[in-house]
């Protein structure tokens, strides 16, 4: 009988696990805010208005680049976690291979031995004397064979288990490899991002400080009003006479917008015992605390200007800013206090200048005034009049700050005969345009209502002749020459009342009747349009004696009138392809 040869694949290695994969997210760059001129100064800081533009694009690009890197990095730790989950599933499959690559080695070496043993037996029999004996050697010889098959079969199908599974982990190798250098390089964009945010924020507060030093030049040597004037724009025609137009909406309902902001000043005042002069306004740091303020602090205010709401003197002097905001607000960045301690922070105010040495937030109370659902609202009552000049010693005149969408809000102002005489207005140029001035050309020109210079205008919210400007950007707005002035087309019904007859009305009160007179103008947006759709004004005069003088309260919708339907279409309310417009930067 022939000898029988040990299984072939005694000793089987196993295959080694992998490792997991490490991936981590970069941190963010602190990217600096977009820088903005201060209110009231466009005209004077002409000469930043290309680096600025090119600070912020920069700035927009960086902002850009590091949602990318941050994407990326998200990206990058989402295919890491399944690649850890596909590496354990590998491991998993190694462990069970390994397992029966060993059971299979210890059952390999057993049938071995016997083998062994069997071919260390007699195998020459005498026949048929020992046939019975022959008989069982061969039983035993199939039996050995028999079990060497199979565990031949499973060691070949072991083979091609632990071939497929070294495949794999060669792939998972491969993703491991190209997700370790996604991530290198991810870390290294990120790198050169938050330096290149460090060079941004350094230049950020240069420019702050040259916007500084140029707001203050300004201040101590101002501009000559006529050396900026410009007939063009919104100059007004000679007064006419027109009657009402069809359809034409009218409001006499007073909106006083800086309620909230009075009642929570009064607050302030009573809790504290101070006095507040609650005029709102720009209070402004000086170069040398722009200078002083640590980096990071410069690259998140984007402007050498704080607003408020109200001024409270100290016993030192000095005064504090107060700043009313809503409860959903973010509160403003605590200045730090070698800028405030220093006289860095300045108002200045009918030819002087208050150091503010304190901000303060104040919480804006929640509005009693609303009506509950589905009931109907009560309407205010008129307001007692009073001198405006009180505690001020004599007129003011103040705009609000334009919004993050680059839209003037309103104007205020405290106006009598001194204040007229001193204080002259500016007409508009061509130069310093509203937003949505161009477009509402366009729309006019597609209603019909054309050459566009006689149906839009170029609006001061504060009129030249009440001593607005017209080249604060804070002060203007898009409108229609129906709701700013008298007609100037032939086809144009015009509208009555309109700005322009208000105001004529109340220059009279000032100069004929010689009342002070409370003047405010708001203009009001729908949505994100940047072209108002109304602007409500009011107007509260108080003769000298304190009887009550003026009382207007007017809503004047911002309507052109379309020669080509024979309709009135609000530009505050217009809509391109179902979209409303204009938005955002659009001219």
């Amino acid at each position: 009988m022939a000898l029988l040869v040990p299984v072939v694949g005694a000793g089987v290695q196993t295959i080694t696990a992998t490792n997991a994969v490490a991936v981590t997210a970069p941190s963010g760059t602190a990217v600096p805010v977009r820088l903005a001129l201060p209110g009231g100064f466009e005209a004077a800081l002409a000469t930043l208005l290309q680096e600025v533009e090119e600070e912020n694009k920069r700035v927009a690009e960086l902002a850009q680049q590091e949602k990318e890197v941050v994407a990326e990095a998200e990206r990058i730790t989402k295919a890491a976690a399944a690649l850890d989950n596909d590496i354990q599933a590998n491991n998993a499959k190694t462990t069970a291979a390994n397992q029966k690559t060993s059971s299979l080695n210890t059952r390999t070496q057993a049938l071995n031995a016997k083998i062994d043993a069997h071919n260390a037996k007699p195998n020459k029999f005498q026949l048929p004397a020992q046939a019975a004996a022959a008989n069982a050697y061969q039983a035993e010889v199939n039996e050995l064979r028999s079990e060497q098959s199979q565990l031949q079969a499973e060691a070949s199908g072991l083979q091609s288990e632990r071939a497929q599974v070294e495949q794999e982990r060669a792939g998972l190798t491969s993703r491991k490899s190209e997700l370790t250098s996604a991530s290198r390089a991810n870390d290294s964009k990120a790198s050169t991002l938050r330096n290149e945010a460090q060079q941004l924020q350094n230049q950020n507060q240069q420019l702050l400080q040259q916007m500084a030093q140029a707001v203050q030049s300004l201040v101590e040597t101002p501009p000559s009003p006529a050396a900026t004037m410009d007939r063009g724009g919104d100059a007004p025609a000679p007064p006419q006479r027109s009657e009402p137009s069809q359809g034409q909406d009218t409001d006499t309902a007073d909106s006083p917008y800086r309620q909230p902001q009075i009642s929570a000043l009064k607050a302030y005042e009573k809790e504290s015992g101070t006095s507040v002069d609650m005029r709102p306004g720009t209070a402004y740091l000086t170069p040398e605390a722009v200078s002083k303020l640590p980096a990071a602090q410069a690259a998140v205010l984007g402007s050498p200007s704080i607003t408020y709401d109200g001024l409270a003197r100290k016993p030192n002097g000095r005064y504090t800013a107060l700043r009313v905001r809503t409860p959903e607000a973010a509160a403003l960045p605590a200045l730090a206090p070698e800028v405030l301690g220093t006289a860095g922070l300045v108002v200045h105010q009918a030819g002087r200048k208050r150091v503010v040495d304190e901000v303060k937030e104040l919480q804006e109370a929640p509005s009693s005034s609303q009506p509950a659902p589905g009931s109907t609202p009560t309407p205010e009552p008129t307001r007692e009049p009073k001198d405006c000049r009180s505690g001020f010693g004599g007129g003011w005149r103040t705009y609000l700050p334009i919004d993050q969408s680059g839209r003037a809000q309103g104007a205020e102002a405290c106006l009598d005969e001194a204040w007229l005489n001193t204080h002259e207005g500016s007409t508009t140029t061509r130069d310093i345009r509203p937003l949505g001035y161009e477009w509402a050309g366009r729309y006019g020109a597609w209603l019909g209502s054309r050459p566009p210079n006689l149906w839009i205008n170029n609006c001061h919210l504060l009129a030249a002749s009440l001593s607005g400007s017209g080249t604060d950007l804070a002060n203007l707005a898009t409108c229609s020459r129906a709701a700013n002035a008298s007609k100037q087309a032939v086809d144009d019904p015009g509208m009555n009342p309109n700005m322009a007859s208000i105001e004529a009305q109340v220059k009279k009160a000032i100069v004929a009747d010689h009342q002070i007179v409370h003047y405010t103008v708001v203009a009001r947006y729908e949505g994100t349009r940047t072209v108002p759709y109304e602007f409500d004004i009011t107007a509260v005069g108080t003769h000298v004696d304190g009887s009550p003088g003026i009382d207007v309260h007017s809503a004047i919708q911002n309507r052109i009138f379309g020669v080509n339907s024979g309709g009135w279409f609000n530009l505050g309310r217009a809509d391109e392809n179902s979209a409303p417009v204009p938005t955002g930067a659009m001219k």
